[in-house]
C-alpha cells in the first residue's frame, strides 16, 4: 500500500464531496443525476466518491513514491478544513 497515494486520493475525494454537495444544492439536474445513480442524492454522491477514491489511488500509485511526509498529512487536514468551511459558508449564505 502506498500511503502518499492514499492521502492524495483522499484529498481528491474530499474536494469532490465539497463540490458535489454545493453543486447538488445549486443544480436540480445534478441532484437528479446523483439520485439516479443511487436512489438518493447522498447515496449517489457516496458511490461516486468511492469510485473517484479508488481510481485516484490506482492512478497515483504509479506516480507517487512511498515516502509519507508531514506536508502530505497537513495537506489532507487542510483540505478537510477548507471543504468543511466551504460547505458551512454555503449553507449559512443560502439558509
Amino acid at each position: 500500500m502506498n500511503p502518499k497515494a492514499l492521502i492524495r486520493a483522499a484529498i481528491i475525494a474530499i474536494a469532490w464531496i465539497a463540490i458535489a454537495t454545493i453543486g447538488s444544492e445549486l443544480s436540480g439536474a445534478f441532484k437528479q443525476l446523483l439520485t439516479s445513480i443511487g436512489g438518493h442524492h447522498w447515496i449517489g454522491k457516496s458511490i461516486l466518491t468511492a469510485v473517484f477514491f479508488v481510481l485516484s489511488y490506482l492512478a497515483l500509485t504509479k506516480f507517487s513514491d512511498d515516502e509519507l511526509s508531514l506536508k502530505d498529512t497537513l495537506s489532507l487536514v487542510g483540505m478537510v478544513i477548507l471543504a468543511g468551511l466551504a460547505i458551512l459558508i454555503f449553507y449559512i449564505l443560502h439558509a
